[in-house]
Formats: structure tokens, sequence, C-alpha cells
């Protein structure tokens, strides 16, 4: 039996290891055409440049105004951190420390939102932040995206069920109401799971391409997936835009997470404290 699970740990190993080279390597290969010119990467795909320099770069954030895709993506990333952050953990907090009729029920329903996408109710949901005049408007993206805290709040729930009581009880007893107990106490001691929370919803806030494409229809409202499909509709043409556009988008997020990665595992690792 262990040498079977040895055998099959090690190909699953393998396997990983494999996806990650090849992952790199696409990586790479796009960081190394951004720095290409249209023609170079069209007729000498993979042998060695011309020559290496920045006009994409200069391209797109002269001609094509990126710093403003760039802003719009970064705002609306930023906000949206905040409200789930603040939504999930006080939802944890109270699904977690005390006891309720339907408190079963409510952790279930959180579950069940990890199994439906959004996508499935965007009509009643476009109408109603039509009704609200938040269409073009980063608000409505931030809410909608802020709303997605099933992931959040199953992560968090666990740590602050799992808290000592004793800690609660010292609180009490030293004069501090549930407010002053909760941001006071409780919600520092869950800084590493917030901060794994932060990084995997950052990527995914992100590399959001659907509320944005239904909900900022303006061009000055676009986040960056949005204007990455401008150089992607005809790519034979603007082939060195979008791997320069490509590089943009991916690598700022992907650095902070490569940076960061072992809090996340330590976030997620601390989720199960027991008392």
């Amino acid at each position: 039996m262990n040498k079977h699970q040895g055998f099959m740990a090690l190909v699953i190993k393998g396997l990983m290891w494999i996806y990650s080279l090849i992952t790199f390597s696409i990586l790479i290969y796009m960081i190394y055409n951004s720095f290409r010119t249209r023609q170079d990467i069209l007729s000498n795909t993979f042998g060695m440049p011309k020559k290496l320099n920045l006009d994409n770069f200069k391209k797109l954030f002269v001609n094509d105004h990126f710093y403003r895709y760039f802003l719009n993506s970064a705002v609306i990333l930023v906000f949206s951190l905040i409200l789930i952050t603040l939504l999930s953990s006080m939802t944890a907090y109270g699904i977690g420390r005390y006891k309720f009729k339907f408190r079963k029920f409510t952790r279930i329903y959180f579950l069940v939102g990890l199994m439906f996408p959004v996508q499935l109710g965007i009509v009643p949901i476009f109408l109603l932040m039509k009704n609200l005049n938040l269409i073009n408007n980063h608000a409505s993206v931030i809410l909608i995206l802020s709303a997605g805290i099933s992931m959040p709040v199953f992560m968090l729930t666990d740590f602050f069920a799992n808290l000592p009581n004793e800690i609660y009880e010292a609180a009490i007893i030293d004069g501090a109401g549930e407010w002053k107990t909760f941001y006071k106490i409780m919600f520092p001691m869950a800084k590493p799971i917030v901060f794994s929370i932060c990084i995997i919803m950052s990527v995914q806030v992100w590399n959001q391409f659907f509320m944005p494409l239904i909900f900022l229809q303006s061009e000055a409202y676009k986040t960056i997936p949005l204007i990455i499909v401008k150089y992607t509709k005809n790519l034979l043409s603007t082939m060195d835009l979008a791997m320069a556009a490509s590089v943009l988008s991916t690598v700022p997020i992907l650095i902070i997470f490569v940076i960061f990665s072992e809090r996340i595992l330590e976030g997620v690792a601390t989720g199960g404290v027991k008392g």
C-alpha cells in the first residue's frame, strides 16, 4: 500500500513539474516576444531576433493610453479587496463564534456559492445595476465581485470557530464589547488568513473579464482584460502589442503571487488552529 502511494505521489509530482515547466516556458516566450517587432515575430517566430526594444510598450502607453486601463483595474482591485475582507471576516466571525438557528444551513449556503458562477444570474443583476444607474461605473463591478465571498467565508469560519473561548471571555471581562472584541482581538489574529485571501482573490479580480465586459461599456472605464481583446481580435496585425499588453497584465500580479506564496500557505494552514 505504501509503495503504491509512493508511486502515485511520484507520478503526480512529475505531472506537476511538467505542467509548471510548460507554463513557465510559455510565459518566458511571451515576455521575449513582447520586445520584438511584429514582422520579426511572424517571419522568425522561434529564431533569434534582429533586435530587442521597448517600442511595443511605448506604443501602449503613448498611443493607446494603457496606463488608464491599468489604473481602472487597480481601482477595482483595491476597493473589491477592501469590501471582500470586511464582509467575509464579519460574516465568518458571526457564523464561527455564535450558535443560532439555521447556522448549519448558512454554512452550506456559502459552500453552495462556490459551485454556481455569478453568470447564471447576470440578467437580474444587470437590471438591478441599471436601475441603480451604475452601468459604466466601477462601483457596479466592485459590488458584484465583492459579493463573491464564499471562499473567504469558508476559510475564515473554521478559524474563528477553533479559537479558544478563553480569548473571547478575557476580552468580555476586560469590558470590550462585541465590535471591539472583533476588530481589536479576533480580526488581528486572522491576519495570516486574510492576507492569503487578499492574494488569492486579487488574481481573480485582476483577471476578471466577464463583469467589466457587461457593465463597463465606455472606453474610459474599461480594464486591462478588455483592452487585451482589442489586440487579439486581429492577432496577425497586432501580435506585438498583444504580447506586450499580456505581459503588463500577467507579470505584476504573478510577481506578487510568487513573493507571497509562503504567506498564502501559512494563512491556509492557520485555518486549522485548535483551541
